[in-house]
This record gives structure tokens, sequence and C-alpha cells, in this order.
């Protein structure tokens, strides 16, 4: 034995084990006195414990909400991913829902969402379709893929990058179950670009931007060796749906989406509406004479016809909800309902395009400019999982933030360079908007250039056509609105001065950066750049900065063999 093991047993044998130690500690103790003994350990016990908890109560009670646990209503702590089902409504005017004033076109359904749920009343898309669409699925500025001007066609070759991953491929790798229904309007040239090959598991609608109700072959500044059906049942042409009004088909294929759904499955439905967009040139607004007779104190026809375009888009929003009641899913869904940018009007004709009488009273201007009347839109959202419901949100949201929103619901990480943010706190909790600014455009092609930062907003230059024409003013009567019928007490009512009587400033956007307050100045009246340098200052350095990362952007001249003889008559991809 050498000496260090004789050190190292010796030290062992003087150690004695636990339970010589219990054994001397018990060794002549009586059993009242090792009773009353364990009786103060378990006092002492919990009065530390208590303790304790008591302050750990006490800083988790005066921390910032978002920094605690997540509570028992909301989507991270349930046992399934909730349900998302996203309703786009197409061209839907500020002014054309009850909850924002007009007592003129009744909404019900989309009324009741709104008030059971959060109104948001500061959401802002982009000022077209095919912009707003590619940064609601991607989260990010349309500046960044190429897409800020104008909208895409179906005879031209672009379109959504395919290497862009896209939010319903997210979704699909966090387990929900995906479909697209109506309006896919990102590019279609290469079937890759399409929506099963870009993470939908189903798709019925079109791929266009614009489609006739019934026939389902779109017109519109299109010669006609383009003219091509445009309905699609996944990879098949709905031949056979050729009649049947599209809000109602669409509507019909969205409910019998859910109906079919697992519910042990989470769901993603995007229904994309073409309501209540315009149809084609010769009949721009097409509904049904029964949604139509809704409406008979409207006096003016074009008005009173889209009026009865919204009533059956309304119809629908509530066959949805009803749906997810009746699988018994609605409890663990989240609904929102949101138009993809401003209405048009008559204001509308710039080049040459059918109008449809929607009406953004009182904001200024209307789809296709970047006033407040093409930019910010209706926007509603109704869940159970909502913490604080039946309010009016007036925080600063855009249409990239439900791209981050979703997957935080899903389980997924905010991926790299993406503009929108999480907003489901500011939604649900009434938390703070994570959200100080907007790029509205960057585009070169129209000089056109808009930045909302805070309260304030700078606008250069606004698109002119060959006339003359811009859409700049403030739009009513003309359209077949009467204000005799806004309400300025409804819930989502944005009130401004009177237009005859307002002080306004005006501003030379064609030649000079202008400056609006939004907060107090919704309606846009009054150019306060003069009084303010160094606010435009700072924000021209911040579309300087954003326009680092801008994208060129212009349409490209028709395919000829996208042409109608080469494609079968089908508005289908034609290149590899």
């Amino acid at each position: 034995m050498t000496a260090s093991s004789s050190t190292t047993e010796m030290a062992e044998s003087s150690q004695p084990s636990a339970t010589g130690i219990m054994t001397s500690f018990t060794k002549g103790i009586n059993k009242k006195q090792v009773l009353l003994y364990c009786l103060c350990t378990t006092v002492f016990v919990t009065g530390i414990t208590m303790g304790i908890m008591g302050i750990y109560s006490y800083y988790w009670a005066h921390q910032p909400v978002e920094q605690r646990s997540p509570s028992a209503a909301s989507p991270e702590t349930a046992k399934k991913k909730p349900h998302i089902i996203f309703i786009l409504a197409d061209d839907l005017g500020w002014n054309d829902v009850s909850f924002h004033g007009s007592s003129q076109i009744s909404t019900p359904n989309i009324d009741l969402m709104a008030n059971e749920g959060v109104i948001l009343n500061s959401y802002y898309t982009q000022y077209m379709c095919t912009p707003s669409r590619s940064a609601l699925l991607t989260g990010k500025y349309p500046t960044r893929l190429g897409l800020q001007h104008w909208v895409l066609s179906t005879v031209e070759q672009r379109g959504l990058d395919v290497s862009v991953k896209l939010l319903p491929e997210y979704l699909q790798d966090a387990g929900y179950k995906t479909h697209l229904v109506g309006k896919w309007h990102l590019g279609m040239y290469r079937r890759v670009m399409t929506p099963l090959f870009r993470g939908f598991d189903s798709f019925f609608g079109c791929y266009s931007g614009q489609n006739d109700y019934y026939n389902y072959t779109p017109t519109v500044l299109l010669p006609q060796i383009f003219h091509r059906f445009d309905l699609w049942d996944n990879l098949d042409p709905g031949w056979n749906y050729t009649g049947q009004y599209a809000t109602e088909l669409f509507n019909q294929k969205a409910v019998d989406r859910i109906m079919d759904h697992n519910p042990e499955d989470p769901l993603f439905l995007f229904l994309s509406h073409i309501a209540p967009h315009w149809a084609n040139a010769d009949d721009p607004i097409q509904v049904p004479q029964k949604y139509v007779d809704r409406f008979p104190h409207i006096v003016n026809e074009g008005r009173r016809k889209y009026a009865g375009a919204v009533a059956a888009l309304d119809d629908s929003v509530g066959a949805v909800i009803a749906a997810l009641k009746s699988k018994g899913m609605y409890e663990n869904s989240i609904v929102v309902f949101s138009s993809d940018n401003g209405g048009a009007g008559l204001e509308n004709t710039l080049g040459g395009l059918p109008v449809t009488h929607a009406n953004n009273f009182p904001l200024r201007g209307a789809k296709t400019s970047q006033w407040e009347g093409g930019l910010r839109v209706t926007a509603c959202i109704a869940s159970p999982l909502l913490e604080k419901p039946k309010r009016v949100s007036n925080q600063l949201f855009h249409i990239t933030d439900w791209f981050t929103t979703f997957l935080r619901l899903a389980g997924i990480g905010k991926p790299n360079e993406i503009d929108g943010y999480d907003i489901w706190d500011s939604i649900s909790r009434d938390r703070p908007s994570p959200r100080t600014e907007i790029l509205h455009q960057i585009d070169p092609v129209w000089k056109e250039y808009a930045l909302r930062w805070n309260q304030y907003k700078l606008v250069i230059g606004s698109y002119t056509n060959a006339s003359g024409y811009r859409i700049d003013q403030w739009y009513s009567e003309e359209d077949g609105f009467d204000p005799t019928f806004f309400d300025s007490t409804a819930k989502g009512a944005i009130t401004c001065e009177d237009l005859e009587t307002a002080q306004r400033i005006p501003c030379a956007y064609t030649e000079e950066p202008c400056l609006y307050d939004i907060h107090n100045d919704p309606c846009e009246y009054r150019n306060i750049a003069a009084d303010k340098p160094d606010i435009v200052g700072l924000l021209m350095v911040k579309l300087n900065e954003y326009n680092r990362t801008a994208l060129p952007s212009d349409r490209l001249p028709a395919d000829p063999r996208a042409q109608a003889s080469l494609t079968q008559g089908l508005c289908q991809p034609w290149s590899p």
C-alpha cells in the first residue's frame, strides 16, 4: 500500500455515512422531540418558499407584458397551433363598410368581426394588387422584390422571384395545411411560379389580376389575341364552373376547405377574393340582382351595383366564420379581413381602366396613389384568442407584419431581411406597436416616393397621365357616395374638417417634398414641410437608405408565346 492510498483510505474511513449521521443525530431523542422538530422545519421551509414566490410575483407583475410567460389564452400556450384564415378583399374602399361610418352600405358580417375583435384603423398596404400581395406573402417591402411598380400582367415574363420563400412554405414546414382560394396575381409565366409550387397544398382560383365574374376570361388592357380562360382547380382548368358567380364560387370552395379539414391539423386558408374589383370594360361591376336589391335607397346605379358586390363579399365573410364554428375550429382560429389597397371610384379612369364606384371618404386619393386613400385600408381581426378584444387600435401596422406575426404564432422564428414586425401583442394585448415607420413607395418610373415615420408622412411626386390627370383629390359624390350617409360616431370612423372650409396648405409635390402630420391631419390638407425642415431632412435620409436595397421595377412587353392560340385558350404558363 502506497502512502497516498493509505491516506485516502484513512480519510474515507473517518467520514461517517449518511445513515450514521442520522443515527447519531437522533440518538437519545424521544418521539415528541422528533415530531416537534419536523413541524418546525416544515413551517420554516414553507415560509421561505412563500417569500420567494412573493418576490417572484412582485417582479413578474411589474415587468413588461411581452417579457412574461404567455397567458393561458394566448396561442403560444394552446395545445394546438392556431388556425389562420386571411380574407383579402380587392379594391374595397375605406368608406365601404359600416363600421367606418358608411350607413349607405350595410356590412353586418364584417361589422360583427370588427366589433367583436379589433378594428385596425392605422393599417396600411401598398397602393395596388401585386405589390400588396407580394408584401403579405414575403414579409418584404416590394422594393426588395422589384415589384413596386404597377401590377403584373399574365402576358409578361415577370413575377415573384422563386428563390424567395413564401409564408405558406414556412407554415407547411410547421405542419400547416395550406390552401389558396381566389386571386394569385404574383406571376405565372413559369409553372414553378404558381401557387402549388409556392407552398399551397391546393389552389382554386385565377392567376390574373382581374377577371370576369362569370366567364373567367380577363380582357382589360389585353389585345384580343391574349384573351384566355383563367380559372383553375389545382392544375386543371375549371371549365365546368363557367356561369357561376365568382364571389359565391370562391366562398363555397373556402367553406369546403374548412369542412373537409381535420381540426387536429393547423389550417392556413388564404381566401383572396376578386370582389369588389372591376370585371371588364363593358360590364365593370358584375353582381346578381338579388344583392343589388338590398340597396334601394342608393340612387346612383353604379354605386348601388357596387354595394351589391360588397354585400356578396360580406355574406362570404359570414359563411366562413359560420363554417369554422360549425366545424368546432373557431375557438382556436385567427381570422383577418383586409383590403389589398384603397378603393377605385370614378377618379380611377387613369390609363383607361374601368371603375367600380368605390369610395375612400374622407381620405385623400384612391387606389394607384400614395395618398391615404390609396394606402390606408379597411382591416379588422377576430379571434377568441384575443386578450383585449372589442376595441379600435390606432397603432401603426403594415401588411408585411402578418408574415412575421403568423410565423410567431406557428412557432417559427423571424427570418433575416424581413421588413414585417411581430404585432400579435400589439393587437391582442394592446401593447405598443414595434413599428414606427413604413416605406410606402420608391418608384423612379412614376417618380413617386413616400415614407411614413411616426406621425409624419413624406410624399414626393404623383403620377400624371398624358392628359395631365392625377389622383390627388378628395372624392365623394361624383361616384355616387352621399356624405349624408356618413356617421361620424361610428366605431371606426375618421373625421376631418369640412373640405370646403378647412385650412389647406398646398404643396407642389411634383417639384418638392411635402410633409403631413397624419395624426392631426389624416386627410392630408396641410403641407407642413416649411415648418419642419429637420423632419423633412431626416425622412429624405431614410428614403435614401431604403433606396440602397431597392431593385429596378418596370413592366415588360407582352410575350407573343402567351397568345391564346398557342396556350389552348388557357391562361397558363408558357415558358420553361
